[in-house]
């Protein structure tokens, strides 16, 4: 462990002494990749780690990506003989999503406590130690995005100067649009793979954005209820889902349930769904053999040839086109 790294850990213990805080050096797991975080860690922490290759892209699709455009991402959960690291100052944002545990980080001077629900966010070029609480080892979510837009995106959500931290709660929603993340960069560095990952890195942020912006307006409860919906419906996409079900499942009535689910995510819960469907049959499409109709039936649609319209209103192209100008272009 660097000098600097391992005297911050020692202050660390002195100051908080109940978080048992220590310094380890050790080797990076055999899934780690070069550009993901630098963590310091033991054999027993899990970790999964993705990069997207920087594949050359022109005209409308780099375009599409100069804004904002996801570089990795992974998910680490530290044992409590993983306890210190250091991040160097990396040319990309870094944002950490602490889902369960606790822990701390320092950055320019200032001691910050990272607690479950914290977003931790780094912008390009900052410099950062951290360590993981020993009575509640910590688990995270990590993506790195470069572009255009960042400084805008750090302005908006509130970190900047100082302020490195975002409270986002114990949120699904913001779980969920993880998750998204690191599922489809794992697909692959294919220009769909990473315009997908970039989407919904973006839709984290203005996730984090909005609930900075209502503050306590809207309550972890209800905002739970509609993130529990979104869950449910993506793990019944194959099944005939109607919204009063939905709705009775959250308890409330399916006209406020409908205001409610628009309000925090922008569409009706009946088009969030179709946006669902199409996007797991975009994903069976590149990585899947499956033919059209058994996609199809996966996402709920009974009717193949009524999927295929549907499927090229969304994507501009019929899924067996889709497949193939996909795989052409990987």
């Amino acid at each position: 462990m660097a000098p600097r790294a391992f005297s911050i850990a020692c202050a660390q213990a002195r100051l908080h002494p109940a978080h048992e805080m220590q310094s380890y050096s050790g080797t990076r797991s055999s899934k780690s990749v070069r550009g993901a975080p630098p963590l310091l860690k033991h054999a027993e922490a899990k970790e999964v780690a993705v990069s997207l290759k920087a594949d050359p892209v022109a005209g409308h699709e780099a375009r599409l990506l100069q804004g904002l455009r996801v570089v990795g991402a992974g998910f680490i959960e530290q044992p409590p003989s993983c306890l210190a690291g250091q991040l160097p100052g990396a040319k990309v944002l870094t944002l950490f999503y602490c889902i369960k545990g606790s822990g701390w980080c320092e950055a320019a001077g200032r001691l910050h406590t990272v607690r479950k629900g914290d977003v931790l966010i780094l912008a390009p070029g900052g410099r950062c130690s951290y360590g993981s609480s020993r009575a509640e080892p910590w688990s995270a979510h990590w993506v790195q995005a470069a572009g255009d837009l960042v400084p805008d995106y750090l302005d908006a959500v509130g970190a900047t100067g100082p302020n490195l931290l975002v409270s986002a709660g114990p949120d699904l929603q913001s779980a969920r649009l993880c998750t998204e993340i690191l599922g489809s960069a794992r697909q692959g560095s294919t220009f769909i793979q990473r315009l997908q990952a970039s989407h919904a890195l973006a839709c984290l942020l203005a996730w984090l954005i909005r609930k900075r912006h209502e503050g306590p307006r809207e309550t972890e409860v209800v905002a739970n209820k509609v993130a529990e919906a979104i869950i449910y419906m993506s793990n019944h996409l194959e099944e005939p889902l109607r919204v009063t079900v939905l709705a009775r499942m959250a308890g409330f009535s399916q006209a406020y349930f409908g205001e409610l689910f628009k309000g925090q995510i922008g569409c009706a819960p009946r088009d969030y769904l179709h946006l669902l469907r199409i996007h797991r049959a975009s994903q069976l499409l590149l990585s899947t053999d499956l033919s059209v109709k058994a996609i199809a039936a996966k996402v709920g649609y009974q009717d193949p040839f009524h999927f295929s319209r549907q499927f090229k209103a969304f994507q501009g192209a019929a899924p067996t086109q889709y497949r193939l100008r996909s795989s052409v272009s990987s």
